[in-house]
């Protein structure tokens, strides 16, 4: 298909973050010197290969900080989403695993069962899917013509990512195996395109592939 008349979007994870392990959700962290140079590579060799004609992001530092240096050095224009946020891990969010204490009970919990555990004072798994894919939609349905066609970079988190491609697959977003066997590397791109006609389904070309 040309990409004239097809959409091409790449979901892009942020880069490693300066903190300790741990659940960074809400919290406000920034990339490391090497997330942010990893993102800005795989941003820069993507527009090498298919130019990028528009940039979203979540409005989170970590993401937004990158989108910003990209879209003004290339003068692509530039959007934030804060639907397309990570989770809210509530009271684990942010707090290094190592301080976690009796709560790491809690967050195994969490990991062999999102759909009905989730962090006190937290987002549930129902309210976070409902969330990340209304913004999708939004997108999808979005009249502008620069949302028909082009590459679109959709900078974002991975909890956001595996939520959009169980959406796009029609699978199950409660399953566990989501989380924790699929694999979405910090700066990785999973692809997509979806032809420019009335009801396209968007294709699943690649996931979670590193580019830097």
């Amino acid at each position: 298909m040309s990409h004239a008349t097809t959409r091409i979007i790449s979901l892009i994870r942020h880069g490693k973050v300066a903190g300790a392990p741990a659940l960074y959700g809400r919290t406000d962290i920034a990339l490391s010197t090497q997330g942010e140079q990893d993102l800005m590579r795989t941003l820069s060799k993507l527009h090498e290969h298919t130019a990028i004609t528009q940039v979203i992001s979540s409005p989170k530092i970590r993401c937004a900080k990158v989108a910003g240096e990209f879209s003004r050095e290339h003068k692509i224009p530039l959007a934030f989403d804060a639907g397309l946020q990570e989770m809210d891990f509530g009271i684990w969010d942010g707090v290094p695993f190592d301080a976690l204490g009796d709560e790491w009970n809690n967050i195994e919990q969490f990991w062999h069962n999102p759909a009905s555990a989730h962090a006190p004072q937290g987002e549930t798994l129902q309210d976070f899917a409902s969330r990340v894919i209304h913004s999708w939609e939004n997108f999808l349905n979005h009249k502008n013509t620069q949302h028909n066609t082009g590459h679109s970079a959709i900078i974002c988190h991975g909890g956001v990512i595996r939520i959009l491609i169980a959406h796009v697959l029609q699978l199950d977003w409660r399953n566990p195996a989501l989380f924790k066997q699929l694999q979405i590397d910090y700066a990785s791109c999973t692809r997509l395109s979806i032809a420019n006609y009335d009801q396209a389904q968007p294709q699943i070309h690649s996931i979670g592939l590193q580019h830097y």
